[in-house]
């Protein structure tokens, strides 16, 4: 499991900073909101996969877009307060839960860094609502190790985002992980996958739920190298446990 923690972020959206050619760093989606106390926290998602077994479309994540996303959580999270819930709040399993999540209905989804179109940037930036016929607004994405000059866009409506995922540590100003954390195998000798592993856990997927007008729609990400069914721990099961997405581009499911 991993070893920062597993919070739910409820806030005001003041940007959208799609992730942009030219951008250093991983390839994240930043989602800039503000706290009950207008202060910034950044909510970020991954746009890309850093590890490929079968060339450049293993490197796209899978995902599932839920535009009307109607679910009893939903009341549980208008009631939660602005800013980080460490506690009562609704976790989220994209395996255990049935009927949270179609991991079924997963597909693959690609990155347009130049024009944005048809990807996961523009998908998001239209879950945002942002008004991309401006002049995108400079922002400065700060990381522990650098600072990235970006462009982001405000929202045409009032939207309030929920973030589920694991705190940046040490700041505690912003969140990552925003996907789904089990079912990563450990990886044999020689192997081209990254060893997350650890990150292995239940209850503790993450994900991006916007409210516009009263109206949720949510964003699950997985990625290519994760296996379902997983174990009462989120990890993989041997002689069991599969790829979410089958060779042939099918999705194969995971209840």
């Amino acid at each position: 499991m991993a070893s920062n923690e597993y919070v739910c972020f409820k806030g005001t959206v003041k940007l959208g900073v799609p992730f942009l050619k030219g951008y250093k760093g991983d390839p994240h989606y930043v989602i800039v909101s503000e706290d009950q106390n207008g202060r910034e926290f950044r909510i970020v998602t991954n746009v890309k996969s850093d590890s490929s077994l079968t060339g450049p479309a293993g490197y796209l994540v899978l995902y599932a877009w839920n535009e009307q996303f109607q679910h009893p959580m939903t009341a549980d999270l208008n009631k939660l307060a602005l800013g980080v819930a460490t506690s009562n709040f609704p976790t989220l399993d994209y395996v255990h839960d049935e009927g949270f999540v179609d991991l079924s209905s997963m597909r693959p989804i690609s990155l347009d860094t130049t024009h944005e179109e048809n990807d996961i940037n523009a998908l998001l930036n239209d879950m945002l609502e942002l008004d991309m016929s401006v002049q995108g607004i400079d922002f400065v994405y700060p990381t522990l190790t650098y600072k990235d000059n970006r462009l982001g866009w405000k929202s045409k409506k009032e939207v309030t985002v929920y973030g589920f995922g694991f705190l940046f540590e040490p700041s505690k100003d912003g969140l990552h992980e925003t996907h789904m954390n089990q079912g990563n195998p450990k990886p044999g000798k020689g192997s081209k996958i990254r060893d997350y592993s650890n990150e292995n856990g239940v209850s503790q997927d993450g994900a991006v739920m916007m409210e516009v007008d009263g109206k949720f729609q949510a964003l699950f990400v997985a990625f290519q190298t994760q296996l379902v069914p997983t174990d009462d721990r989120g990890w993989p099961i041997p002689g069991q446990s599969h790829p979410i997405l089958q060779s042939d581009g099918t999705s194969s499911g995971a209840q």
